[in-house]
Order: C-alpha cells, then structure tokens, then sequence
C-alpha cells in the first residue's frame, strides 16, 4: 500500500544499526512485541537517541501499538522471565511508561476520525483497524499534564460506540495503540485507486 502511493521503503534494524539510514522523510514503527527484544532495544542507545533525535527536529515518525511502545519512554517489567521491576529505556519520544501485562487488555476492532491535520491524513479523515496488546500505559495522566502532547484520534468501535480518544502526538510522531488498515485510510485508497504519489 505505501509502494502503491508512491513510498520508496528503506530498511534498518532497530537492533543492529546505530544510525538511521541517510535522506529519509519518515519513518514507519509497525506493530510487535518489543518486550521479547527490550534488553536488546533499550541497549542500543545510539538508536535510541537517533530516533529522539529526529523526532525532536521534526521528522515525521508513526509508530503503531508495538511500534509506539518503542517511541515511549520505558517498558516496564518482562512478562516472559517473570521478573515485575525491570526498567527498560526506550526511545523517550513519548514521555510515557508502559507497563506490560500477563493478560489480554484490550481486544477489537476500531474506527478513528482524525481531529486534526496529521502525517498520515487530513482533519475528518477516517479509517479502521484493531486493537491487541498486552501491555498499557502506566501514567496516562502525563497526556494531560503535558501540553505537548495531542489526541489527535477519536476512536469508535464497529458498532459506532465512541469509545476513547487518543493518537498521541509530539512534533510530528505519531503513535498509538491501534493497526490501522491503511486500505481504509481514505485518502490513501483514493490516491490509490487514482494511481498518484503521496
């Protein structure tokens, strides 16, 4: 779908590379389970700050449930080994903590309307997705604290409920904790269909 719109992919590893590769315009965080790799992540502090780094000069960043784990500011605990009080530091783009869970915390499908012009589409813009994680942010009170930060999605069920909002914002990363298919962004399917770049 980003090749369709027009997106030339470049990869790297979050794990093995220190740098960000060169001339980028933004950067994709998909979904995954970051705690099976927090110590490795957290020890690649190059990385880490590289990211930061172009978060804080503007780059556009988007980053979706296991990818917006990554862009927080720690993971806390491993819910594989058993041990609770393990810091891990992550990025810090988002000043929050996750705390990750032995049970499911949320599990469904999900529609966002966009409250505002964003990287992935214009205010009014709608799309779907879902939610599955296992993890939850542990000082959600610091959204409001921190003027900083945005929620730029307003988020509804498949039955219309609304539900919450959120789609956190800082500069112009993005994260949150839905997948959106972006086959149901409706711009990018029109661009699509139209055969346009981005």
């Amino acid at each position: 779908m980003l090749k369709d719109n027009g997106a030339n992919l470049v990869y790297f590893s979050p794990i093995k590379d220190k740098e960000l590769p060169e001339d980028l315009s933004g950067i994709y965080f998909g979904g995954g389970y970051p705690e099976l790799f927090a110590q490795q992540l957290s020890e690649n502090r190059q990385m880490c700050n590289a990211v930061k780094e172009a978060s804080a000069n503007g780059m556009p960043i988007y980053g979706e449930c296991g990818g917006f784990m990554y862009l927080c500011r720690n993971l806390l605990g491993n819910n594989l080994s058993g041990e609770n009080n393990i810091k891990y530091p992550m990025t810090d783009c988002f000043p929050f903590s996750i705390k990750l869970l032995k049970r499911l915390k949320s599990l469904g499908y999900r529609e966002i309307s966009l409250l505002d012009d964003s990287i992935i589409g214009p205010k009014g813009m709608k799309g779907r997705g879902h939610e599955f994680h296992y993890s939850e942010i542990a000082n959600p009170e610091i959204a409001e604290q921190n003027k900083t930060i945005e929620k730029i999605y307003s988020i509804s069920d498949r039955k219309e409920n609304n539900l919450f909002k959120e789609g956190f914002r800082v500069n112009k990363t993005l994260g949150s904790y839905v997948h959106l298919h972006f086959g149901s962004l409706s711009l990018l399917n029109k661009k699509g269909n139209n055969n346009e770049t981005p």
